[in-house]
């Protein structure tokens, strides 16, 4: 997606973006952002209007889950967005997986709260946020009663590892030819109608599975970086404060994939594609991720040195929170609270 701008463009803003993460350079941020705003003129205004709303949106592909020869080919190898069909819906968390069920089941497990609501994202980034551990059976009954938190990245199936049984873990793992469980991370996301979370990417390949409600994505190739201008902060996560719900300035011409995932879809959303969501119903599903060296490299070598390099907080330390990375993300915002 996206040669509007060229290779050679993006090898320019990638240098500057590495200079500006390695030497905390406002002379590299001032250029790094010129040149995107230079970049994004270059772009003729009729690219926009391909969505039904104007914007630059197709959508995602969608393929039978079944034929995995098919998936593995033509979108996992090549670094492709895709929706999976016919496979997760007759899997057993589909009969059992409720917010009930995790309520009773797992009670007393904490649960960290943290805001990346899309609503949020620039008065989050510049103010910094505070964050708060609630237990899972608490959450559930605010959000049952219109709390607008939403629980992201919750490590509950690492940490119960008898809810793989309701998963065809087999399948998950030949589709991400990844059978260590070591590198494997499953994370939960449960909330309510109309929470969301802005836009963001990772290192991590994904498989999400779309277990209960429905769940809008916006995604973009990371070749669209130059216009969504990413906060530079040496974080193991990379943010943006743009907004596909109302897309301003230069990002109006970064053109993207949009779908609507139903109760048993799959998406695949490739490393370090950029991506919002928003759940249209009280949702809940789970990401199977993974690290694909050969995909992560094809897609961003600059974003690999920069994770690789990141000190907000460091690989090593995050490793350290044993697969929580909603506790990775909470001591983040914690930290930019601090530093204020």
């Amino acid at each position: 997606m996206n040669d509007k701008i060229t290779q050679f463009d993006r090898y320019r803003y990638n240098l500057l973006w590495l200079a500006e993460h390695f030497f905390y350079s406002k002379k590299a941020n001032l250029a790094r952002r010129k040149l995107g705003e230079s970049l994004s003129k270059k772009i003729p205004e009729e690219l926009g209007g391909l969505g039904e709303h104007g914007e630059n949106h197709i959508p995602v592909p969608v393929i039978d889950g079944t034929n995995l020869e098919d998936f593995i080919k033509n979108y996992r190898d090549k670094s492709h967005p895709v929706v999976l069909k016919n496979v997760a819906s007759s899997w057993p968390l589909f009969q059992k997986w409720t917010p009930d069920f995790f309520s009773n089941q797992y009670p007393d497990d904490p649960v960290i709260l943290f805001d990346a609501a899309i609503e949020n994202s620039k008065r989050a980034y510049t103010d910094g946020k505070k964050t708060k551990s609630v237990l899972l059976s608490e959450f559930i009954e605010s959000m049952k009663n219109g709390g607008k938190d939403y629980a992201r990245l919750l490590p509950l199936l690492d940490q119960h590892p008898e809810l793989l049984e309701d998963m065809d873990v087999d399948w998950l793992r030949a589709a991400a030819n990844n059978g260590s469980q070591k590198s494997i991370k499953h994370q939960l996301f449960i909330g309510g109608a109309g929470t969301s979370t802005s836009m963001h990417c990772a290192i991590g390949s994904n498989l999400f599975i779309q277990v209960h409600g429905r769940k809008q994505w916006w995604i973009y190739s990371n070749k669209n970086a130059p216009l969504l201008d990413p906060i530079v902060d040496r974080s193991v996560f990379f943010r943006s404060q743009v907004n596909s719900e109302n897309p301003e300035d230069g990002f109006k011409k970064a053109d993207g994939w949009t779908v609507v995932l139903e109760p048993g879809d799959i998406l695949y959303n490739p490393p370090f594609f950029w991506h919002q969501a928003r759940g249209l119903d009280t949702n809940m599903g789970v990401g199977f991720r993974w690290f694909s060296m050969a995909s992560i490299l094809k897609v961003s070598p600059a974003q690999f040195l920069m994770t690789l390099t990141s000190s907000n907080p460091s690989m090593r330390e995050a490793n350290k929170a044993k697969h929580n990375f909603a506790k990775v993300y909470a001591e983040l915002l914690e930290k930019q609270t601090e530093s204020k």
